[in-house]
């Protein structure tokens, strides 16, 4: 750093790691403008880069407040997309041999193909760091520790100024003179809430999270229990609708995810999986393969669409069926049963509803005509799958009159 005291020196190494959005590129702008660190290291690990004011984190990474480096890293990290371009734009750059850096072009994943000037070896293909590449990365240094010392001695210009920077000291250990950072080396990350909406950005992910909450949600219709999977059902689809609004996503895919779920849903009610359920399968295996269109730099994993694909199955194909059958297999809750039976109407039925029959809550539907609201009293007069079809006793006399 620039001849400060080391005890009043501060390093910031910023993590960006993962996809990179519009909320990364902003966090990596505060990070650099908002800052009494006399260097800002970016350790990055960007295998896809999603949005953001790219051009302004990139002038700012030029020309910065503050001395700018930028370290590819830990192996095996990557640099891909318009990544590769901030790594160009910083006058300190380095990585850790082994890490990965290239497919440049698309510099946002499934758009246009770029036409700034990038090496040719790095516009589509990915290129292992082993040493330094001309233009591209001029320190390889296993470890941040070491980068950070490497660049001691080095110079940068800092709003016009030329800053050497002071970041080494030696230190003696076990008899051995080695160098250190000379300053406090302080780790920023990104905020917890950000991080989880960065776990849905992935295909892989997004599909994960949009599968589990429908199937949640059906599970919640035919449970007709207190609330909890459909709680966790919107907090799933909160988060794959927010992946599939910042991931160039194929739409088509996604209608056939819907469609998938929905041919299981249509067996489920007939309580025999078929021949829908084998499309429903080869569906949701489509959709989650073509769920998004960034290649090369956003392909979704084929092996973790078949487990989610899996899974879906043996719940519709075992739980969720099983639990249906439960329903109707005694004798207490028999469709026998269940007809000419009375309860008691949970909220209003219109023409869909809760009905209470014996302290079991039902699925109830009705006409519109009916009227029926919360309190009244029910009859069973039809069994239609798990759904029971019921009328007005007649005797509704606990209605709030006017």
């Amino acid at each position: 750093m620039a001849q400060a005291d080391p005890s009043d020196a501060f390093v910031d190494v910023v993590v960006v790691s993962g996809p990179m959005d519009e909320r990364t590129v902003n966090f990596v702008t505060r990070a650099i403008t908002d800052t009494d660190a006399s260097l800002v290291v970016l350790q990055l690990n960007v295998g896809v880069v999603l949005g953001g004011d790219l051009d302004d984190l990139r002038a700012l990474i030029t020309d910065p407040p503050v001395p700018v480096a930028v370290w590819v890293g830990p192996t095996p990290a990557t640099a891909r997309g318009a990544a590769v371009r901030l790594v160009m734009a910083a006058t300190l750059r380095g990585a850790a041999p082994g890490s990965t850096i290239g497919w440049a072009s698309p510099a946002l994943a499934g758009g246009a193909v770029s036409a700034e000037p990038v090496p040719a070896e790095l516009l589509d293909e990915v290129v292992v760091i082993s040493g330094p590449i001309p233009g591209v990365i001029d320190l390889v240094e296993p470890s941040i520790g070491q980068f950070i010392v490497g660049l001691h001695g080095l110079s940068v210009l800092v709003d016009g100024s030329e800053v050497t920077l002071d970041t080494a000291r030696s230190e003696v250990v076990d008899g051995v003179e080695r160098l250190v950072p000379s300053a406090r080396v302080r780790f920023v990350s990104e905020g917890l809430i950000d991080r989880v909406l960065h776990a849905a950005v992935r295909p892989e992910a997004a599909f994960f999270f949009l599968l589990a909450g429908l199937t949640l949600a059906v599970f919640e219709f035919y449970a007709a229990g207190p609330g909890l999977a459909a709680a966790v059902a919107v907090v799933c689809l909160l988060l794959a609708g927010h992946g599939l609004s910042v991931m160039p996503t194929w739409w088509p895919g996604v209608l056939a995810c819907l469609g998938g779920i929905l041919l299981y849903v249509v067996d489920l009610q007939r309580n025999d999986l078929g021949w829908r359920s084998i499309l429903g399968t080869a569906l949701l295996g489509f959709g989650g393969l073509r769920l998004v269109d960034g290649a090369p730099q956003l392909v979704p994993s084929w092996w973790v669409v078949l487990i989610v694909v899996t899974g879906i199955a043996l719940f519709f194909g075992l739980a969720l069926t099983t639990m249906v059958r439960a329903r109707f297999s005694t004798q207490t809750i028999g469709r026998d049963h269940l007809i000419g039976r009375r309860g008691v109407a949970v909220g209003p039925i219109t023409p869909d509803g809760e009905v209470d029959l014996g302290g079991t809550r039902w699925r109830a539907r009705s006409t519109r005509r009916s009227g029926i609201a919360a309190g009244d009293a029910v009859v069973v007069v039809r069994i239609d799958g798990v759904v029971v079809e019921v009328d007005p006793t007649g005797q509704n006399t606990n209605r709030a009159t006017p």
